[in-house]
Order: C-alpha cells, then structure tokens, then sequence
C-alpha cells in the first residue's frame, strides 16, 4: 500500500507507503500549491482484497463535523487527570484542539481528536 493523506491543519502532505505490517512515512515537506485541491489517496496492491471494507474504514478517518469547542472555550483535558483549561486553537498541527491548562506554568497540550477520552465539558457549571 502507498498513499498520500490531507491532514486538516498541516500544510504539508502526509506521504507513506508499506508492505504487510511494515510501514513508513511523514511529512515530506511536499506543501500543497496554492490552487491544488486537497485529497487523500490510498492505493492498495494485492489481490482479492475487500474494496468495500477498505474504502469504507478509509472513509471513517475523514474530518466530518464541526468541532465541539470553540476557541475561547473552558473545558477539561485529560493530561492523567483532569484539569481545567482554554481552548486556544483548533486543528493545530494536525491536532484537534491545543489547550493552555489554568496551571501556574500555563502548559500547553493538544486534544488529538474531538472525543471525552482527551477534552470535555466542564464537569460542573462555574
């Protein structure tokens, strides 16, 4: 398999290739030209493969709904537990969400995908 992936939030391709559980790739530093649209492509090699089963599971990474906090929001990231902290930017570097903690230090972290396992809703009204 070989392929090249749009990442939502990075300006460059993700290029990769692999055979069997063997696989590599990254960001290539191939940026996308101005005008050029944006797609995934991912081609399989072998034979009788599931093309229903493997378009379908392709399809599923896709960037489909809007994501739930908005920049300025207060929520809770999970960093081993929960603390509190601001939605500060969303689709950063590929990541859903990076969030600046209500800590001392004002730490940064990054909700990877728009799910309760990595950021939530407060847990309490303020």
């Amino acid at each position: 398999y070989k392929g090249v992936i749009a990442v939502k939030g990075m300006d460059q391709k993700f290029v990769f290739q692999g055979v069997g559980m063997l696989f590599a790739g990254g960001f290539e530093g191939l940026g996308w030209k101005p005008n050029e649209k944006r797609e995934s492509r991912f081609i399989f090699i072998g034979k009788n493969l599931d093309k229903d089963f493997l378009r379908d599971g392709f399809l599923t990474c896709r960037v489909s709904a809007k994501l739930r906090f908005a920049v300025g929001d207060t929520v809770e990231a999970n960093v081993g537990k929960w603390t509190k902290g601001k939605v500060i930017r969303q689709w950063d570097d590929g990541n859903a969400y990076r969030v600046q903690l209500m800590d001392d230090d004002k730490t940064e972290v990054w909700a990877p995908i728009d799910i309760d396992v990595y950021i939530r809703a407060l847990a309490t009204a303020e």
